[in-house]
């Protein structure tokens, strides 16, 4: 595998489990009383340790795919990016 399809792999996961973890963190913050006090804290204490702990997760998880879909996932130059744009 390349590493510019395991990077894009590694990002794709990357954002969606942050995403996810960040919803999480607003609800848990949101529902939790004891925590609601000082969400804002919360909130961002559990978003940097996922920013720092997921990276690494993503990029090794994104070897575990199975070896037909590394070529599908390398994006491809659109066909229409060699004609030109307008001729005067």
């Amino acid at each position: 595998m390349t590493t510019g399809i395991r990077t894009q792999i590694a990002l794709l996961f990357y954002t969606t489990f942050n995403v996810v973890v960040f919803t999480a963190a607003v609800y848990a913050t949101s529902l939790f009383p004891p925590l609601t006090s000082n969400a804002d804290f919360w909130i961002a204490a559990i978003m940097a340790t996922s920013l720092v702990f997921s990276a690494p997760v993503a990029w090794c998880l994104g070897a575990c795919l199975p070896h037909e879909w590394h070529d599908k996932l390398l994006a491809k130059r659109s066909p229409l990016s060699h004609a030109p744009s307008r001729e005067f």
